[in-house]
């Protein structure tokens, strides 16, 4: 059997995510995601696919402080981070250091608990790792705000040097939530592939950040950001769908493999999301580009299965936060790192070594030439 693109194959059995097409609904440990969203927190939302439950209230205070207490990395981790070249991308130095957190660690024991607790270190770090690299580019010191409340506050603050506002802390924390996890998606097959041969976590971690780099999985969201930039007036928007699509190319922050027959469910959240961002600033020109090309596309490309993802409404939020256009993708892997972590501690509770094949369609039989004899 072939199946280009391992589509439709199933790795592996799971209880962390299930994505429900016909009811256009995902839920994160039989969650509903759109109620985690409203009601919970990242730090909340991780120890759930982590640990298979929600937390009590003294099990989430000590899990946050656990994170807290891991944010700042080791020297050399910070080091890397503020002395990589200004021209560098900040998701090429996130998993350099994802990499480099391995370095001087006693990596022979595999057991869950020790696992679990790589996963807990490479997750309180990054977003200090994404700032400081920002930062230093910029010609300024990393800041590392140990008072900051949640995950979500952390990494704000440590990026922009200002405490956020209430509203951009959660708008932040929700965003982390609905990219926790997403199922069996291209960086956590490479997690779990990594991992199945028994790899530590760094290593499985640092394939799926570099996985996620790639402009059809999360390096999507960057392309979905420049549109919104490059549109930069709602008037312009038909104008602009039009001539991209007569010179046959895809319209960033839409299309997905699975949403084939509606919209993204996650779309709901990032819409009201990015019109509370709006509001609170008075404006809402990002917005109404995104909900124009929403409109448009859909009415052209809905036909074809192609509608909104969730990178169209993601690169307006990031926008309204003071994200840099390139700091958006490394922002989906301190999120997506939950899911990452939760895949590799559920494989290998079975593991085995995920080994495919291949089809052969070239030749057979040919005699080799001495080299002299090839002209």
């Amino acid at each position: 059997m072939y199946f280009p693109g391992l589509e439709g194959v199933v790795v592996k059995e799971t209880k962390i995510c299930y994505i429900d097409l016909e009811n256009s609904k995902i839920y994160y440990r039989g969650y509903d995601l759109e109620e985690l969203a409203r009601l919970s927190t990242f730090e909340e939302v991780t120890y759930l696919l982590w640990l298979g439950r929600l937390p009590g209230r003294r099990e989430l205070e000590e899990f946050k402080a656990r994170l807290a207490a891991h944010r700042l990395p080791p020297p050399h981790i910070a080091t890397l981070a503020k002395s990589a070249p200004p021209s560098a991308e900040p998701i090429d130095v996130l998993r350099t250091a994802v990499s480099a957190m391995a370095w001087g660690e006693d990596l022979s024991d595999k057991s869950p608990e020790a696992e679990l607790q790589r996963g807990l270190k490479i997750t309180a770090a990054m977003p200090y790792v994404v700032a400081a690299f920002d930062r230093a580019r910029r010609g300024q010191e990393p800041v590392h705000p140990a008072e900051a409340g949640s995950h979500a506050e952390y990494f704000l603050w440590a990026l922009r040097g200002e405490r956020p506002s209430p509203r951009e802390a959660r708008a932040m924390d929700v965003m982390l939530i609905i990219y926790a996890e997403h199922s069996m998606n291209n960086s956590a097959f490479t997690a779990v592939t990594v991992a199945s041969t028994l790899a530590d976590m760094y290593a499985a971690v640092t394939a799926a950040v570099a996985s996620l780099k790639g402009p059809l999985h999360g390096g999507a969201n960057v392309d979905a950001a420049k549109m919104i930039e490059e549109i930069g007036d709602v008037k312009k928007v038909e104008g602009w769908v039009d001539e991209q699509l007569a010179k046959g190319r895809r319209i960033p922050g839409f299309g997905h493999r699975l949403y084939k027959k509606g919209p993204d469910p996650r779309l709901r959240v990032l819409r009201e999301l990015a019109k509370g961002l709006a509001a609170e600033r008075g404006d809402f020109r990002w917005v109404e580009i995104a909900e124009r090309l929403e409109d448009y596309v859909t009415a052209k490309l809905a036909a074809k299965g192609i509608y909104p993802n969730t990178d169209l409404y993601a690169a307006v939020i990031f926008r309204y936060l003071g994200l840099p256009v390139d700091v958006n993708l490394p922002t989906f892997a301190i999120s997506r790192v939950a899911g990452w972590v939760a895949h590799v501690l559920e494989y290998r509770q079975a593991n085995r070594l995920i080994r495919p094949t291949e089809k052969y369609v070239g030749p057979l039989g040919l005699r080799y030439t001495p080299i002299d004899a090839r002209g």
